[in-house]
């Protein structure tokens, strides 16, 4: 399967970021609404700075996505060494690793309320906020180190442009 150009692997990958495009732009509405009709939302509970925290998230989900689709619709129209691209994968970074500290605060938070909650919830609630966290600066820590493989990479092309 070809990976650049119009029906390839980058197409189908777009249709598949287009999808995740429109599910958090309805999370986050459908979520602004729940949040906005029950103004008592933020007074009741210590569990529900979490819920806000885990919606804030998906606002850098959403910035992620939409850089990704720029990206992959330079892959898409067989333009792959664009300079736009490596201020691209800086904005996803930047957006991962909030979304890593997000969940890692959000974990903090379980632990301080500590008595509002059963054993149970108390054990795999934070575990899972504890990996998606990891998961999260990780990938971060990867595109970082993709971003600087790309920058190289347009350097050594430019170079190769002028010296034919």
């Amino acid at each position: 399967m070809k990976i650049l150009g119009k029906k390839s692997l980058s197409s189908v990958v777009m249709l598949f970021l287009y999808m995740l495009l429109i599910l958090c732009i309805v999370a986050i509405v459908a979520g602004g609404i729940c949040i906005l009709n029950d103004i008592a939302f933020f007074t009741k509970d210590l569990l529900n700075i979490t819920y806000i925290l885990i919606y804030l998230s998906s606002i850098p989900a959403l910035v992620m996505i939409f850089a990704f689709l720029q990206i992959f619709n330079t892959l898409k129209q067989e333009k792959p060494f664009e300079k736009k691209n490596i201020k691209r994968l800086g904005i996803s970074y930047m957006a991962s690793i909030v979304i890593g500290v997000i969940y890692a605060v959000n974990v903090l938070i379980v632990y301080l309320g500590v008595g509002m909650m059963q054993e149970r919830f108390f054990i795999i609630y934070p575990l899972a906020n504890v990996a998606i966290s990891v998961i999260f600066l990780i990938f971060g820590i990867g595109i970082v180190v993709l971003k600087e493989i790309y920058r190289k990479a347009i350097e050594y092309k430019d170079e190769n442009d002028l010296t034919i």
